[in-house]
């Protein structure tokens, strides 16, 4: 909750700083015209065009997630809030465990330091992963769900490699951090599928990095945005391929 709190206070202050520069401004033609084509696609298939740029990201999740590779699925509620185009974000996730247990998942990123902490009924810890690994592995998932906020796709922090007609390279630099991870997208601009080379967690301080996947499958409409509905992470394992979460976007709020 102190990191929330911190959190949202130091996204208003610089929600107020950055009003009076761009409340009038809205994106245009001439603002994507130097992203590679696919992504200029996608800005608009998602309707990005003519709309303000955004400081403040709030969305609400519902789904499902794997615990382990041989796990049953267990529901997930969750809700996040990002800052752009400072680089930041919190998510709180809630899963029940079993009948009587609670446990509540925060992920964090802020100014190059990421962390995730488990706690049991939301206050009784329960585990924590920090570290550089850590660190990157959130750098590299905001960097996958600027999907949800295409204006950071015109961030200055984020330079974009195009490598072939459906497919461009993100790298973003944050913090002392930098991460790189590949947009595919279908002939129209619809963006299919995030991969990138990232830290997996396996547990007991020991991390090794591996094929990340992150397909979408639906898009919907949110207050003018057409952007994606749900979609799924995929961890490509050597020994086999572990799928541990789905998701679905109930609401998001873009200002």
């Amino acid at each position: 909750m102190r990191h929330l709190c911190t959190f949202i206070a130091l996204s208003l202050l610089l929600s107020i700083t950055l009003f009076g520069q761009s409340e009038n401004a809205v994106i245009s033609d001439a603002d994507i015209a130097r992203l590679p084509i696919p992504v200029q696609r996608y800005l608009r298939y998602t309707k990005t065009i003519g709309k303000p740029f955004v400081t403040w990201v709030e969305l609400t999740q519902s789904g499902q997630m794997k615990l382990k590779p041989d796990a049953e699925w267990i529901p997930l509620h969750a809700k996040q809030w990002y800052r752009v185009p400072e680089v930041a974000f919190e998510w709180q996730g809630w899963v029940k465990a079993a009948p009587l247990f609670h446990v509540r998942a925060t992920d964090f990123y802020d100014n190059g330091v990421g962390s995730l902490k488990i706690r049991l009924w939301g206050f009784i810890p329960l585990g924590t992963a920090e570290g550089s690994e850590v660190s990157e592995g959130e750098l590299m998932r905001y960097l996958s769900e600027i999907i949800w906020f295409p204006p950071a796709m015109l961030g200055e922090n984020i330079a974009w490699e195009a490598v072939n007609d459906t497919l461009a390279r993100a790298t973003i630099t944050d913090g002392g951090l930098e991460v790189s991870g590949d947009f595919h997208f279908d002939p129209d601009g619809r963006l299919t599928a995030f991969t990138a080379i990232r830290y997996a967690d396996m547990g007991d301080g020991e991390f090794r990095l591996a094929d990340w996947y992150a397909p979408v499958s639906e898009y919907a409409d949110f207050n003018g945005w057409y952007l994606p509905s749900k979609g799924s992470a995929v961890w490509l394992f050597e020994e086999g391929d572990y799928e541990y979460i789905r998701l679905k976007i109930e609401s998001i709020s873009l200002k």
